[in-house]
């Protein structure tokens, strides 16, 4: 768990380096003036804002000795970005001169029972006009991040397959804003956000008002025995 937890904060931690370090330079959302844009449907729900159609990544990699020359950020259009993947120099194990990762957005066609998916799922590729492409060791702290739909909580967490015909599988997920949630990056193959069913979700008391009920009776223990002390002879 440690080591996972390691990686996580690698990842996240390269995504913003990477961010950073682009040619076009990435803007944070979530904040004051650059609020995201409505979501971005393959297929609207009833009621969903009218909007331009989502939008895929593209990456490009020249490849020295085998290995994915540069760092990858590789993002959708939207403001925000409703997908975006980090992959670190040497992240890609490919023959040839370039390598290509891609982002399709698609609709939900099953979901990842008992959860719901939440807006698009995204189908990445890997390829390379010689050969297969593979992940490398240094593909260990490859991070990819969504945005949600929505920020209701408790939180989405993030899905994924090898293919179309493959069950869902559930990520590690960590929130980094309001609505944007992370994962390493496992391969090629299917990437959605999910949430539990409401029963599920809320399967325990809220947790702030257990907390602050918990230390108001702290304070009142602390008052009665500093009172009984100060009536003392």
């Amino acid at each position: 768990m440690k080591s996972a937890r390691r990686r996580w904060a690698a990842g996240v931690l390269l995504v913003t380096v990477g961010w950073f370090a682009s040619p076009h330079a990435v803007p944070v959302y979530d904040g004051v003036g650059a609020p995201d844009e409505p979501y971005r449907y393959v297929a609207p729900p009833a009621g969903a804002t009218r909007t331009a159609a989502a939008t895929t990544a593209v990456g490009r990699s020249p490849v020295k000795d085998g290995r994915s020359a540069i760092g990858l950020s590789v993002l959708t259009a939207e403001m925000g970005p409703q997908f975006s993947l980090f992959l670190p120099p040497k992240g890609l194990a490919a023959t040839g001169s370039t390598v290509t990762v891609q982002a399709v957005p698609v609709a939900p066609t099953d979901q990842p029972s008992p959860a719901r998916i939440d807006g698009n799922v995204y189908a990445v590729t890997l390829t390379a006009p010689a050969g297969p492409v593979t992940l490398t060791d240094q593909a260990a702290v490859a991070t990819l991040a969504m945005r949600a739909t929505t920020q209701k909580q408790p939180p989405p967490v993030m899905q994924y397959r090898a293919d179309a015909t493959s069950p869902w599988r559930a990520l590690e997920t960590a929130r980094g804003g309001l609505d944007v949630y992370y994962a390493s990056f496992v391969g090629a193959g299917q990437y959605a956000l999910a949430f539990a069913p409401a029963a599920q979700a809320g399967g325990g008391p809220p947790v702030l008002p257990m907390v602050l009920l918990g230390v108001l009776a702290v304070l009142v223990v602390a008052v009665v025995a500093i009172r009984l002390r100060a009536r003392t002879p």
